[in-house]
């Protein structure tokens, strides 16, 4: 049995430390398939390794939208093209609109979003899209740039989940839903189709046990809470997940117009 993390930071200097030892446990663990984000430098270069070395990885290139404070230049998009042209990336992400935590970086953030989107449309590349408390202009520019992709570590409501869905993306849940106060992702999960749902550790982040460390092997956690909220075996939820992974990396299934 596979399972699949479809959003992690393996790169991440946190793990510089013992990354060997992280693999080997996710790994054990049948976490087989992942995505691995990189939106510094540093992460690219440590997961183009990882990649080389494991088939099932992905390697996913972007500039984060809360990465917009000191320096919004166009010379940032000229170095992610370079980047994308040199290393070849399977995604494009995470990018998108976080007006949570960075509401200052409106503007900005939907310039290099859009800007993004054209690179995907350009390369026929998926996308990893970060949405946060901007649910609403996410979907109006997805519908004026359509791609193929995921929306990251979804909290929104069931209706703009339906939307994102018509749009013909998937729908990604990540630690999160543990929480016990988690009654929306709960909620949205048990009434979108399995067929556009995906699980994800977003690992370092969003650890669900304070004062540990997420890792990739986590996400067997997630995948167990989504098999009891749907009433399914994980071993059926982990065969559905692997297809609707699989398929991101496919032609699009709506086109692109």
């Amino acid at each position: 049995m596979v399972y699949v993390d479809a959003h992690c930071h393996l790169g991440s200097r946190q793990y510089d430390n013992d990354r060997a030892e992280v693999i080997e446990r996710m790994l054990e663990k049948g976490v087989s398939d992942a995505i691995i984000i990189c939106c510094s430098r540093h992460d690219l270069l440590e997961s183009v390794r990882l990649r080389q070395q494991h088939p099932g990885f992905k390697l996913a290139v972007s500039i984060h939208p809360q990465d917009l404070e000191d320096d919004y230049s166009e010379s940032r998009l000229n170095e992610l093209r370079e980047i994308i042209e040199e290393y070849h990336p399977d995604m494009i992400g995470e990018t998108g609109l976080d007006y949570y935590s960075h509401p200052h970086t409106r503007l900005q953030q939907k310039h290099f979003f859009i800007s993004q989107l054209e690179m995907a449309r350009q390369y026929d590349l998926p996308i990893n899209v970060h949405s946060r408390k901007a649910s609403a202009d996410t979907l109006e520019i997805l519908r004026k740039y359509p791609c193929r992709g995921i929306i990251h570590s979804y909290s929104g409501s069931v209706e703009m989940a339906r939307l994102f869905i018509k749009e013909g993306y998937y729908l990604s849940f990540g630690a999160s839903l543990l929480f016990a106060d988690a009654k929306r992702p709960k909620e949205v999960i048990s009434r979108i189709p399995l067929e556009r749902l995906l699980i994800e550790s977003d690992s370092p982040y969003q650890s669900p046990v304070k004062g540990h460390r997420h890792e990739p092997e986590d996400v067997v956690n997630i995948y167990e809470a989504v098999s009891r909220i749907r009433n399914i075996s994980v071993e059926e939820l982990a065969e559905i997940v692997e297809s609707c992974f699989n398929r991101i990396f496919e032609t699009s299934d709506k086109g692109i117009g």
